[in-house]
């Protein structure tokens, strides 16, 4: 669905349910959420062009985050078992190895699918960060976003998104496109935060008592959606995708600017404590692609 500027503000960007609720308010910007979809997202929203420049920037590409080895893996062993356990996920679900990772970044995940003998490709718009990954990973890459990469009709087994739809001007345009280009069974994986979290809930309840953080790091500038568990699966079955799959995991804060010591262990604790229930920060999600079309 195309919206103008003005169309964030009075109507659902998913949905298109009107009169969204003003949850935050925050001096970039307001988080506006949906009654109906339970979703959420930023109320001054980016253009595509303006997101382009944020991940073009050349600092963009200096973030920790990036930090990877000579061989290609991330310097974070959490991060390394997160891929891990996804990769064993989709190995006993996926027809084949084709794999596309969107937001490849310098090519930790690739790197990691790679030495589990997936056949790995990748989409990344920051030409850095792209010519890093095709380098050191030894993979073909795409220097584009998403929506602008020539990609071809049914030709991946596994799509993986993996902290990227949040940050995108248009994720049902994003979901369409991953259904065309993942093959007949093939499965798409999403990893993005989750809105009912346990630290998101307590972040709203300290917001309403005139606590800024954390949820003020739990919205950052640089994300345009926020959504929740039930609100992803609606855009998945949506987008003709059948919901599978899901599952939480922990958020890291320790390159968060905005977290003193104190707060980044007080996040941890409860990032743990969460995990009994399955409900950390980030949710993971796996969709299939029917074998057949829908019958109408």
């Amino acid at each position: 669905m195309s919206a103008t500027a003005a169309d964030f503000l009075t109507v659902c960007p998913i949905c298109g349910a009107p009169d969204p609720v003003r949850t935050y308010r925050y001096p970039e910007f307001d988080v506006l959420s949906c009654s109906i979809c339970a979703n959420a997202w930023r109320s001054n929203m980016y253009s595509r062009q303006r997101i382009r420049e944020i991940y073009v920037d050349s600092g963009y590409a200096d973030h920790p985050y990036f930090e990877i080895t000579e061989r290609g893996e991330t310097v974070d062993a959490r991060r390394i078992a997160n891929f891990q356990k996804a990769l064993s996920l989709l190995e006993s679900r996926a027809p084949g190895r084709r794999l596309l990772d969107i937001g490849c970044g310098a090519g930790a995940f690739l790197a990691t699918a790679k030495q589990r003998g997936w056949q790995p490709h990748g989409v990344e718009l920051s030409p850095s960060l792209s010519r890093r990954c095709a380098e050191t990973v030894k993979v073909p890459v795409s220097n584009s976003s998403f929506e602008d990469a020539p990609l071809g009709a049914n030709s991946f087994d596994v799509i993986t998104f993996w902290d990227v739809i949040e940050h995108v001007t248009d994720p049902m345009s994003c979901l369409s496109k991953a259904f065309e280009v993942v093959a007949p069974g093939g499965h798409v994986l999403f990893c993005t935060p989750d809105e009912e979290s346990f630290l998101a809930r307590l972040g709203k309840l300290l917001y309403r008592l005139g606590y800024k953080y954390p949820s003020y790091a739990l919205h950052p500038p640089n994300h345009t959606y926020f959504f929740s568990r039930r609100g992803f699966r609606s855009m998945l079955a949506r987008a003709g995708l059948h919901p599978g799959s899901e599952y939480s995991q922990e958020a890291f804060f320790e390159h968060s600017p905005l977290a003193s010591s104190v707060q980044k262990l007080g996040i941890a604790v409860i990032e743990k404590t969460a995990d009994a229930f399955d409900r950390q920060y980030e949710a993971v999600f796996l969709a299939q692609k029917p074998q057949r079309p829908a019958l109408i």
